[in-house]
């Protein structure tokens, strides 16, 4: 690293005036790649050392997999520094922390802990049981078509994250959701959520706001809460927002961390106005910025904060960025590429061959990525140009196993026999199991609903006689079944015992093809691998998650580790939205289009138009070294060949494009090796 000691110390210096600020309300900025993380490890640390009990501080994070990631950067950082109990430091994602807190009050409504339904339950459990409850048949008339179900249950969705039918920002679909509509839904969706003790996102956070207005819950007394610590805070919603503001009522000291120019997540109901009022909000807090950077070199960072200084909203929080290389040992400035091209096809085909040609220089795949703002415009063109040459690559697009109905089956199994009552895990095995189907397991919803039973209950004690017809009552054996086979695995079980028993109930159920798939996605994975560690690498949200979890489970067994690391040697094509958090030496961003960037749905609203150019201010700052930028004058898009109109971010972008017809020279990637070895 050509970064100096004396840079990281000064760097260090602020970082730590942050963290050891001893106000009751804290507000750090932190721009991209300047040590947020650092500055929350040391500001858990100095509460452990200031003598606060490490029962009493709660850390959060946005998602499963940053909460992971900031857990095990805590734990580790502290016990480094000689707190041994810093593993009862409690972080979470704010989802947890209602749902702790509702426990805790006995206010829980739900037979089990409920989980928030993901992407693929929500398209595959939710949305259709819902359709077919309403009364639609494929083949027939009537009821609520699934697209429709989906349209509704994002207008309630919606409703959580703010606390208003129809907020600002919400879509409304070309047909609104009528009153009707709305109605019907709030009468089906509270006996389904109990039954199936699942929410939606959103949800648990405003049952606990709804509990702490009426005065029936007061979270920071029930579950010894002094100090929280909010990382994201760009990233929460209005319904967050007001969770947060209740515990620093109730006398919570609260520290929090983000960057307003890294807020992305509109479609969620992100409010970035919270980080930007927070100094009015709480009139006696502090305010700290870090403004060095680690992670980009001056001409990557330089035109991201020129791209800033043309987009940004009213309450923008100003900002002094620099990076660290710019008076490094030796400096490092970095390169910065902008191309043109006459299609996108040709953009596609000599991205693919720069690729191709780096790697065959020493640039290893995996510091390489290409960021796409439009997966379908984008996705066909530039997969078809990486496999024609050759190049190795991971696709946002790909399906993994695991999103196949075999796949989220044995997934389901897995689940089920670390925790039985995952009541969603026993819906999936009900939907998956073969000729089921979501009007059989609608119709046993309904029934176990009108006769008070509960659904743990049908697979795991006998019918009651009379309910159910003879094809309910075979499916629900054949699930109970299932269940009886998994009850005597338990969690410490291994692998190479389990691998061979999940295989024999795929093969039983879906044949030899799918049950050899599922041993092809564990072939990697050691033998000596629990079956605890197994659900949590099965249920993690990227691979960067699972290579944590395996880098944990091969220190565990003290097996050295792979010397090309856990992730496969593939570069990675991510969406705009998905690189966030992450980086790579050298990061592609093509598609620079009004059509693409910032897009037909975002063009007639400023303030998106305004979040279009954050979501291309966070994708260079992905880029440690290198960033090429590019944009194409006609493209294929959405089946028809169309000239392109140059998006109105380029001339924020410090810089000529130029016309490109060849892939990186010799000279090029010369620079571009030089520059990456320097980092």
């Amino acid at each position: 690293m050509v970064i100096t000691p004396q840079q990281i110390s000064q760097a260090e210096t602020h970082q730590h005036n942050a963290a050891h600020d001893p106000n009751a309300q804290v507000r750090l900025i932190a721009g991209p790649g300047t040590g947020k993380s650092f500055s929350i490890q040391e500001r858990v640390h100095w509460l452990l050392n200031q003598g606060i009990n490490s029962d009493n501080i709660f850390a959060i994070s946005f998602t499963r997999a940053s909460v992971r990631d900031l857990r095990d950067r805590i734990i580790k950082y502290c016990i480094d520094k000689g707190f041994q109990n810093a593993e009862n430091v409690s972080v979470t994602t704010l989802h947890s922390l209602a749902l702790k807190s509702l426990r805790a009050a006995g206010l829980l409504v739900y037979p089990a802990d409920p989980l928030v339904l993901d992407n693929w339950e929500l398209k595959n459990l939710h949305d259709p049981e819902y359709s077919y409850n309403t009364g639609y048949r494929p083949s027939g008339t009537g009821g609520v078509t699934p697209s429709r179900a989906k349209d509704i249950r994002l207008e309630y969705e919606a409703f959580c994250s703010t606390g208003k039918w129809r907020p600002p920002g919400y879509s409304s679909p070309s047909s609104p959701v009528s009153d009707q509509e709305r109605n019907n839904y709030l009468q089906y969706h509270p006996n389904r959520t109990q039954l199936y003790s699942y929410v939606l996102p959103g949800e648990i956070v405003r049952q606990c706001v709804s509990h702490i207005n009426s005065g029936s819950l007061d979270p920071s007394s029930l579950l010894g809460i002094t100090h929280l610590v909010v990382d994201e805070y760009q990233d929460l919603n209005p319904v967050d927002l007001e969770f947060v503001d209740s515990l620093v009522n109730s006398g919570v000291n609260l520290f929090v961390a983000g960057d307003d120019d890294q807020s992305l997540y509109s479609f969620r109901y992100a409010f970035p106005a919270g980080i930007q009022t927070f100094s009015r909000k709480y009139s006696n807090s502090t305010d700290h910025q870090l403004t060095d950077c680690f992670r980009s070199t001056p001409l990557v960072l330089n035109t991201a904060i020129s791209l800033m200084s043309g987009f940004s909203d009213p309450n923008r929080i100003p900002k002094q960025l620099t990076s660290l290389y710019e008076n490094s040992s030796p400096p490092e400035n970095g390169l910065v590429f902008r191309w043109q091209f006459r299609s996108g096809a040709r953009e596609a085909s000599i991205i693919a061959q720069s690729c191709k040609d780096l790697i065959s220089a020493g640039i290893r795949p995996r510091e390489i990525m290409i960021l796409l703002s439009n997966t379908k415009a984008q996705l066909p063109t530039l997969t078809q140009a990486l496999d024609h040459s050759k190049v190795e690559f991971e696709s946002p697009r790909d399906e993994s196993f695991f999103d196949t109905k075999p796949g989220r089956f044995a997934e389901a199994i897995i689940r089920l026999a670390c925790d039985d009552r995952d009541y969603v895990a026993l819906r999936l095995i009900l939907g998956l199991y073969p000729q089921v189907g979501h009007v059989l397991c609608d119709s046993v919803a309904s029934l176990a609903i009108t006769n008070n039973l509960n659904y743990k209950d049908l697979f795991y004690q006998p019918l009651p006689p009379g309910i159910f017809s003879t094809r309910e009552s075979n499916a629900i054996q054949n699930v109970s079944s299932i269940c009886s086979q998994v009850s005597d695995w338990s969690e410490s079980d291994t692998l190479i015992i389990l691998l061979p028993n999940l295989e024999a109930i795929l093969d039983q159920l879906f044949g030899n093809l799918i049950s050899s798939q599922l041993r092809s996605q564990f072939s990697h994975l050691p033998d000596q691998m629990t079956l605890l560690e197994l659900r949590d690498y099965v249920f993690a949200d990227n691979d960067e998650q699972q290579g944590n979890i395996l880098e944990s489970v091969y220190d565990r067994l003290g097996i050295p580790h792979p010397p090309l690391g856990f992730l496969p040697p593939r570069i990675r094509l991510i969406t705009m939205h998905g690189s966030k958090g992450l980086g790579a030496k050298v990061v592609f961003i093509p598609g620079l289009e009004e059509e693409i960037l910032p897009g037909p749905r975002r063009r007639p609203y400023p303030g998106l138009i305004n979040e279009a150019a954050r979501m291309l201010y966070v994708s260079i700052t992905r880029a440690r070294s290198v960033c090429i930028l590019s944009y194409a004058r006609s493209r294929l898009l959405y089946g028809s060949y169309n000239r392109t109109t140059a998006s109105r971010f380029i001339p924020h972008l410090s810089g000529q494009f130029s016309s490109r017809t060849s892939s990186l020279d010799d000279t090029e990637i010369t620079q571009i090796v030089q520059s990456c070895s320097n980092l």
